[in-house]
């Protein structure tokens, strides 16, 4: 299945060491990602440039004007769908670097999960769905796959 994650980054903490990002981002090898730089400082860019060349399944997308959080999701989006064949693709953003490698940490022990609530949500909507309605919040599907496991 053809899946893809925007991961938008509005800073990046120098403290975080990067390798375990990338450890986290190379072990979802068959999940196109797109790291999107929301007009961060120049450490940001070249840390997500490191990141990207790293990781073969990664490219990196760099906004020169600060967008809205959807805008910049947005952005990352379109880049996915013009550059790879995705039948889904979820988001992260607005998150700390830690909390990031907790979402993907998630995303990859409960991926089937959280397709099948995608692709049922999908489903239930009456209308199709343009790519962008499409698009899923992992954070928000963990929170809702949690719910309903307790």
């Amino acid at each position: 299945m053809k899946l893809g994650i925007i991961i938008v980054f509005n800073s990046f903490e120098n403290s975080f060491p990067k390798e375990v990002l990338i450890e986290k981002i190379n072990s979802l090898y068959d999940v196109s990602i797109c790291l999107v730089n929301n007009k961060s400082n120049a450490n940001t860019e070249n840390y997500l440039n490191e990141i990207s060349e790293n990781c073969k399944n990664t490219s990196v997308v760099n906004i020169k004007m600060s967008k809205s959080l959807n805008s910049t999701i947005r952005v990352g989006a379109r880049y996915l769908f013009n550059q790879h064949n995705l039948k889904h693709l979820g988001y992260i953003n607005d998150q700390t670097n830690l909390q990031i490698i907790e979402l993907i940490e998630g995303f990859k022990k409960n991926r089937d999960e959280i397709l099948n609530l995608v692709i049922s949500t999908q489903n239930k909507k009456s209308i199709s769905q343009t790519q962008f309605q499409r698009l899923f919040s992992i954070k928000q599907y963990l929170i809702d796959l949690n719910s309903k496991l307790v």
